[in-house]
């Protein structure tokens, strides 16, 4: 689509060109045909073609400057020096002065380098005394010089962790006059992320990398997506392009920012509480100095989802499964590292049981031995059989 739109822009180039030509020919023939112009009593110099003239930057076509000097009767003066002057603007001639040919024609070719208004003067200076001609280019910016770049949708998205999200990040280049600029490159590079995996890639399901490299359209803009990390948090993403015209470009960018959001909860994992003993004493009093009855430490487990990540704010439900005694708190909800916990009192003497449940992830289960306290003398009784 790029390489249409300039094979169209300079086919008009070319057909501008070729009018101009024919122009020129046309006048050529016109003072020629009807022999020398009616002298009007001095020398003179006239321009052929006009003196008000279009070019553009970035054109494969120089501007051309066409004069024809006249003596007193109206006839051509072949080898006049006519020397060319810029008055205001800036670029370069083909050459600072020239000589008129045996029909007084005579011309040189201008290359602006700056866009606005150019003046010209022509003047003849042998033989002297036959005046000056003065042009007056408007010349136009370059289309395909990219001048900036504007940020134009997919800022600000959310998503869940690991997910592409759904919108591309676009941006528009254009040209110094605000027109697209097409085929102009653009890199959108990953400048933050959480987790792992985390992406730019050219279009969803594609290849995924730390930077990809896109030109812009017909209409100037270019695209790519983002693939969000495996953990929460903040991402962005910076699109570069240079700007300016060739010799003199600049760096400029566009930053685009997005959220991953925690995946929901996928599994619970224990992390502290399981396969413990716990003391039963009958033989006293809780509170005395010879209790020695001791209840499990708290029951610890995290929720976490599919990449790892803890979830915080889930719901865990607390159930005796096996032997006795009660948990507390029968429902917890997990903080910010995704743990939740709750205590098993007054168990029973031989195997007890306690399961964790939260939605959509996997039950859990701890195990505490309760053991009865044995008398002194029975234990010596049993130690001296």
């Amino acid at each position: 689509m790029v390489s249409g739109d300039r094979s169209t822009r300079w086919f008009a180039l070319w057909l501008s060109l070729a009018v101009v030509l024919a122009m020129f020919v046309a006048c050529d023939e016109a003072l020629l045909d009807g022999g020398p112009p009616e002298a009007n009593g001095e020398p003179r110099m006239v321009a052929v073609g006009g003196e008000q003239l279009l070019a553009q930057l970035g054109s494969l076509f120089d501007t051309s400057l066409r004069v024809r000097v006249l003596d007193a009767d109206g006839r051509p003066i072949k080898s006049a020096v006519v020397r060319y002057t810029l008055l205001a603007g800036s670029g370069a001639f083909s050459s600072d002065s020239t000589l008129t040919d045996d029909q007084g024609f005579t011309e040189v070719t201008f290359r602006p380098a700056s866009a606005g208004m150019t003046i010209i003067e022509a003047r003849a200076e042998r033989p002297r005394g036959i005046g000056r001609v003065q042009f007056t280019i408007q010349v136009l910016n370059d289309p395909t010089e990219a001048a900036m770049m504007a940020r134009v949708s997919g800022d600000n998205q959310s998503g869940e962790a690991g997910s592409e999200l759904p919108l591309p990040l676009v941006v528009r280049v254009e040209s110094p006059d605000g027109f697209p600029v097409g085929g102009h490159s653009v890199t959108f590079a990953l400048e933050q992320s959480q987790g792992a995996s985390a992406a730019v890639i050219v279009a969803p399901g594609g290849p995924a990398a730390g930077e990809v490299t896109v030109n812009t359209d017909g209409g100037g803009t270019a695209r790519a997506y983002l693939k969000l990390g495996t953990a929460p948090g903040v991402h962005s993403v910076a699109a570069r392009t240079l700007i300016g015209p060739v010799g003199a470009q600049t760096s400029t960018s566009q930053t685009f920012t997005a959220t991953a959001t925690a995946v929901g909860p996928a599994r619970l994992i224990i992390v502290a509480g399981n396969n413990q003993t716990a003391v039963i004493d009958t033989l006293h009093q809780p509170g005395s100095p010879d209790f020695q009855g001791r209840d499990p430490n708290p029951f610890v487990v995290q929720v976490v989802d599919e990449f790892g990540n803890p979830v915080s704010s889930v719901a865990v439900t607390w159930l005796v499964s096996d032997g006795g005694g009660f948990l507390t708190p029968s429902t917890s909800f997990t903080d910010a590292n995704g743990l939740a916990q709750s205590r098993l009192l007054v168990v029973t003497e031989g195997r007890n049981a306690a399961v964790a449940i939260a939605a959509g992830t996997n039950a859990v289960e701890f195990v505490v031995t309760g053991q009865v306290l044995v008398p002194p003398s029975e234990e010596g009784d049993g130690g001296g059989g």
